[in-house]
């Protein structure tokens, strides 16, 4: 949702599901691919962390590949906070939720079983 929000308020056109679950190639977003691998590895601890953070930097620039880091760090701990907290997802949000996951094929990833209600959702879907 917030990569929608963000791309509307620069008058940007991004495909929110290749940046999920495509190459990143079509996505709109520039150096798209270096980005989600840089994410995916950051959030996942992989071993390919230090040459992928690199790749990121040679693409845009050590404040442009920190920009990305704290952008994952800012995602990811709200993500946990939320679940260790057991904040529940507003009944006005369980439907956007459940939609964006499934139009991002997010649904497939482990945290779509955090929320009881949007996974519930998209079962039904």
């Amino acid at each position: 949702m917030f990569l929608s929000s963000s791309s509307d308020a620069i008058n940007s056109k991004v495909d929110i599901s290749n940046a999920v679950n495509g190459s990143g190639a079509l996505s709109g977003v520039p150096h798209a691919e270096s980005l989600i691998a840089f994410t995916e590895s950051a959030n996942r601890q992989t071993s390919d962390l230090p040459e992928v953070r690199r790749q990121l930097g040679k693409e845009v620039g050590t404040e442009g590949m920190v920009d990305a880091a704290i952008t994952v760090s800012i995602f990811r701990s709200l993500n946990i906070a939320a679940d260790c907290s057991g904040i529940r997802v507003d009944d006005d949000w369980v439907t956007i939720a459940a939609e964006l996951a499934k139009l991002t094929h997010a649904d497939r990833f482990a945290t779509a079983e955090n929320s009881i209600a949007v996974k519930d959702r998209i079962k039904g879907m």
